[in-house]
């Protein structure tokens, strides 16, 4: 049997209309570039590509490029360019070629994609190659998934840099036990393959928000120095959390080892996605290398199947509010890093410790910082009761917010928020 096709079959059957862009771009390029190759891909990160210095792209005049100039904000006072549709010509191994970017919007959101012009086949094919190997590995970067695709954040990269084990108040015995049980993962890939375990690992942190679950992540991140991959969301216009689950994984596989974070697990993982998510987490699939770092405030909301089967999840490390002794430590901390702006006595600091039961470590950093701002406003009032004046505050704000949820945290021993030894 002989089958025979025109060369503009399919874009004769499609049409050249807006619901086919692809195969018009296509014939128009092919027909365009002559004698030279013509290679599509919609994977090709030429932005990340150049910034690592491993070629040049210098962008085309004709056709016109689509530009969007986007404001970087306050912080980063300057405009830059946002470039949709654009020819590119590439400098690369003593080589010239171009690259024609593309997007246009879908039923299902939007398609981007990209036409290597070379002088021939293998050539484009090398290119597309080295550039994927090349930009695989995030660097000094995190892999965010949100919108249902991956970017790479050096903002979350710097601030996990920042991140530190020391500044997490939290009991020696735990602390030393999250950092040794990873540190020793990664170094026992040749005694999990001799005694025919699988090389992967997950963690729970468990317990009501501003703890120290997210801190402690970023420090555990920082000090294990593989590739990370954050997931903030499985939420898209058009996809279902199940196909969404399935990019998160199949790109953490890539970059084995690796930690894939899922915070707020409780939100991400539901009654429709759960056995897809199981199957992904511990199922057939190769999961060799891959630490799983998933955060909860409510883990009455997970299924026992994930959260009390240990090939899932195989330490679940408890960061419940702070007791007096961690709130005293906590507080003392402050006042060292205070000593030369404001007068904080070391008694004040033990009565604070007790009488700001149920506070989390956030409440306390924002009972600090508040009242020193207050004070900065009003030095005419001591330090210590401006900080009796905003324990008040808070210890309201707790109660209301708590109530707002039709449920009480036990914030205080008492009924009424008791007050500090202070003098007028």
């Amino acid at each position: 049997m002989k089958l025979t096709l025109s060369h503009n079959f399919l874009l004769d059957i499609f049409g050249s209309g807006p619901g086919s862009p692809l195969l018009a771009i296509e014939h128009a390029l092919v027909t365009e570039a002559g004698e030279n190759a013509v290679v599509g891909t919609n994977d090709l990160n030429l932005h990340h590509y150049q910034h690592l210095g491993l070629c040049s792209a210098k962008l085309q005049v004709e056709p016109r490029p689509i530009v969007a100039r986007y404001w970087g904000g306050e912080e980063d006072d300057s405009l830059y360019d946002d470039i949709a549709q654009a020819l590119w010509q590439i400098q690369w191994n003593e080589r010239s070629l171009y690259v024609l970017q593309t997007s246009w919007n879908t039923a299902c959101g939007s398609e981007d994609y990209k036409w290597i012009i070379a002088e021939s086949k293998d050539v484009a094919d090398e290119f597309i190659l080295e550039v994927a190997r090349k930009t695989n590995d995030p660097g000094e970067a995190m892999l965010v998934f949100r919108n249902g695709h991956w970017s790479r954040s050096t903002q979350l990269y710097q601030a996990v840099q920042k991140s530190s084990f020391d500044d997490l108040i939290l009991d020696d015995t735990v602390k030393t036990a999250i950092r040794t049980d990873f540190r020793q993962f990664l170094a026992a890939r040749q005694e999990y393959t001799d005694l025919g375990l699988s090389w992967r690992r997950g963690a729970l942190l468990v317990g009501p928000p501003g703890n120290g679950k997210t801190h402690c992540v970023r420090a555990l991140v920082k000090e294990l120095a593989v590739p990370s991959l954050y997931v903030q969301s499985l939420q898209h216009e058009y996809l279902q959390s199940e196909q969404l689950l399935q990019t998160v994984f199949e790109r953490a596989r890539e970059l084995r080892p690796c930690v894939l974070i899922l915070e707020d697990l409780d939100s991400l993982v539901d009654e429709r996605n759960q056995s897809f998510f199981l199957n992904q987490l511990d199922g057939f699939e190769k999961n060799d290398g891959l630490i799983v770092l998933a955060t909860t405030n409510h883990p009455e909301r997970i299924d026992s199947a994930i959260i009390d089967r240990p090939s899932r999840f195989d330490r679940k490390y408890h960061f419940d509010l702070p007791q007096q002794d961690r709130r005293h430590s906590f507080l003392q901390s402050w006042q060292k890093k205070l000593k030369d702006q404001v007068e904080w006595s070391a008694v004040s600091v033990e009565e604070l410790a007790e009488l700001t039961d149920g506070f989390s470590f956030a409440y306390l950093k924002e009972l600090v910082v508040s009242s020193l701002l207050r004070w900065l406003t009003d030095v005419s009032q001591p330090f210590d009761q401006h900080l009796n004046h905003q324990r008040t505050l808070l210890f309201v704000q707790m109660r209301t917010h708590d109530a707002s949820n039709g449920h009480d945290l036990p914030v205080s021993k008492s009924a009424s928020a008791p007050s500090l030894n202070v003098s007028p």
